[in-house]
């Protein structure tokens, strides 16, 4: 069944990161968190980015073998 064109479409976007990466993520928010967000129009898109960071379910970790 073709998609309407008047239904609204959100586009995700999935990244793989590692470890090291993730630690890297939350020592930049808690950078922000105490210097202050920098855009007042992107503070819920920030607040939602902080909460999918700091607060993963265990389903979101796939586990890789190390070559």
């Amino acid at each position: 069944m073709p998609r309407s064109n008047s239904t609204p479409v959100e586009w995700n976007r999935s990244l793989d990161v590692t470890e090291a990466e993730e630690s890297v993520l939350v020592e930049m928010i808690g950078f922000f968190n105490d210097m202050g967000w920098i855009n007042d129009d992107s503070q819920d898109a920030y607040d939602t980015l902080v909460d999918k960071i700091c607060e993963p379910s265990p389903f979101d970790y796939t586990p890789q073998e190390v070559k």
